[in-house]
């Protein structure tokens, strides 16, 4: 049963696909559209949700741009799905830190769509080039990808294998 429950899961997140750059809105978001758009992906895979105070304390921290006239623009949009996505597994100045490491190298847009396509062949479990044939700002997406999806995994297990064991131990 837990197997198969598992399964099933793993099955919702080869179905899961992250947006590239240019299927996200153009168009300035207001807080309430953008944590729904982040959070539409986010709880695709089982990460938990970010909040609108979430966002505001990025935002008052400088993690992310402040909102031009409370509108949030397609970059910080991205931002937040990183942050989003990361924030499970690494600290903010870690994922800060990341992302401009990967963005010295290629435009922000260039740079996040090259992640998605990492990450969407990793959520369809698809195989990947041999690491060696990637930059090493790539190699840095690839293990931070693996460590995300290992921890949702194990989390995920973990949880089937306790709601089994509560269920055994009822009847």
């Amino acid at each position: 049963m837990i197997q198969q429950s598992y399964q099933d899961w793993t099955g919702k997140l080869a179905q899961t696909r992250f947006p590239r750059w240019k299927e996200l809105p153009t168009l300035g978001l207001y807080i309430d559209q953008v944590v729904t758009i982040v959070n539409d992906q986010l709880l695709a895979i089982g990460v938990e949700p970010l909040t609108k105070s979430m966002v505001n304390n990025y935002v008052k921290k400088k993690v992310i741009q402040a909102p031009v006239k409370k509108k949030y623009a397609v970059n910080q949009l991205v931002d937040l799905l990183l942050i989003g996505l990361f924030k499970t597994s690494f600290s903010i100045e870690e994922i800060r830190a990341g992302i401009a490491e990967v963005t010295v190298a290629a435009y922000p847009q260039k740079a996040y769509d090259q992640f998605i396509d990492i990450l969407n062949a990793k959520l369809a479990g698809e195989p990947l080039q041999p690491l060696a044939n990637y930059q090493p700002s790539q190699q840095l997406e690839i293990y931070a990808i693996d460590a995300v999806l290992t921890q949702l995994k194990a989390t995920h297990l973990l949880r089937e294998l306790h709601q089994q064991q509560s269920v055994t131990q009822v009847d």
